[in-house]
């Protein structure tokens, strides 16, 4: 209709398709296309469905799709049932922890070499010491390298280094230092070289293990009598400048040694640097339907893909790029498959 509520003219629902008719198909020839299908009608590899599309057997259909699809080694020896997944989807995410899964599952079976040989391919490549930027208080480094720097650094006496001790607490992720005032104010690095007569090093140490910055208050009465605690803001400049020197010492110092260093990369590396992000492609989906007027961009397709296959997903595309197409056409999908259904209950 037009402005003013008059027939302009008839919809297209008159004169054409407008919902994509639903094809169904009950053979294919080979094994990739049965994935596909399988995919597409089951968001999953479904070996039955597949099977009952090509008539072969689900060894052939393995053999057919070796690096295609992965079996996933099973939790318990008694599970005898098999899990495959694609290999957009096993060959990424924690692909170090993956390895490790896989490694020892090949020493019970064969049928998990593939997986071994796949994965090792798929991961990361290690960062060296250089590409890795470590700062005071990352949870990651042990406490027993703090305590290291710590006592090389500040020139603890020997006497004072079993009670000046560095603890961690990993349920409140907080640090601290144990009887911060046991070295004598005679002590040049604590108390003048990375300390001061208000805050010593050992206290600036543990402030920045706990990502604050260190501040020096004094307390004063005003004229009310009461007592309120008010910034010293020359006492705790000269005491940042001492947290800033001792950050800087650590930087230098915790590369330095050759073991240290060795041990502290392969740990970030197994740690941080072991996720693969997965690519997703959407090609198989049919969009059982949709308007067959709409034709959606690749970026799209694969962005429904990562909707209804990933785990969350950040539609971050720019303004016009189709965000409403994508969210639509995966809600659609998601509830044709079956992955999600609104639940109806009675009041």
């Amino acid at each position: 209709v037009d402005e003013n509520g008059n027939l302009k003219a008839k919809a297209d629902m008159f004169t054409k398709r407008t919902i994509k008719k639903r094809v169904a198909v009950h053979s294919v020839d080979t094994a990739s296309e049965a994935l596909a299908l399988s995919i597409a009608e089951k968001a999953k590899v479904d070996m039955g469905y597949m099977g009952s599309l090509t008539g072969l057997s689900e060894e052939q259909l393995v053999a057919d799709l070796r690096g295609v699809i992965f079996s996933l080694p099973t939790p318990f020896e008694s599970d005898s049932t098999v899990r495959y997944v694609t290999s957009d989807e096993y060959l990424s995410g924690n692909v170090r922890e993956k390895l490790h899964t896989a490694k020892l599952a090949a020493q019970s079976s064969d049928i998990y070499r593939p997986n071994v040989e796949a994965l090792t391919v798929a991961q990361p490549k290690d960062l060296d010491a250089s590409e890795i930027d470590v700062r005071l208080g990352a949870t990651w480094i042990d406490k027993e390298y703090i305590q290291q720097f710590m006592y090389e650094l500040f020139d603890t006496p020997y006497r004072h280094q079993g009670q000046v001790e560095v603890k961690y607490a990993h349920f409140t992720a907080e640090w601290s230092i144990t009887n911060k005032n046991a070295v004598g104010y005679n002590n040049v690095a604590a108390y003048v070289t990375y300390g001061t007569d208000r805050a010593n090093a050992y206290r600036i140490l543990e402030d920045s293990l706990n990502l604050r910055d260190v501040r020096i208050y004094d307390t004063v009465t005003d004229h009310d009598g009461k007592e309120k605690r008010v910034l010293n803001k020359d006492a705790t400049t000269l005491a940042q400048q001492k947290q800033q020197a001792i950050k800087g010492e650590f930087q230098d110092w915790i590369w330095k040694d050759a073991d240290r260093r060795q041990t502290l990369v392969k740990k970030y590396n197994e740690q941080f640097n072991a996720i693969r992000p997965r690519e997703y492609d959407g090609q198989h989906i049919n969009f059982v339907g949709m308007n067959p007027e709409i034709s959606l961009r690749p970026h799209q397709v694969n962005a429904i893909a990562h909707i209804l296959y990933g785990d969350n997903v950040l539609l971050a595309h720019e303004v016009g790029a189709g965000k409403t197409f994508e969210m639509v056409a995966a809600a659609m999908e998601s509830k044709r498959l079956g992955l999600c259904q609104k639940d109806r209950k009675s009041t």
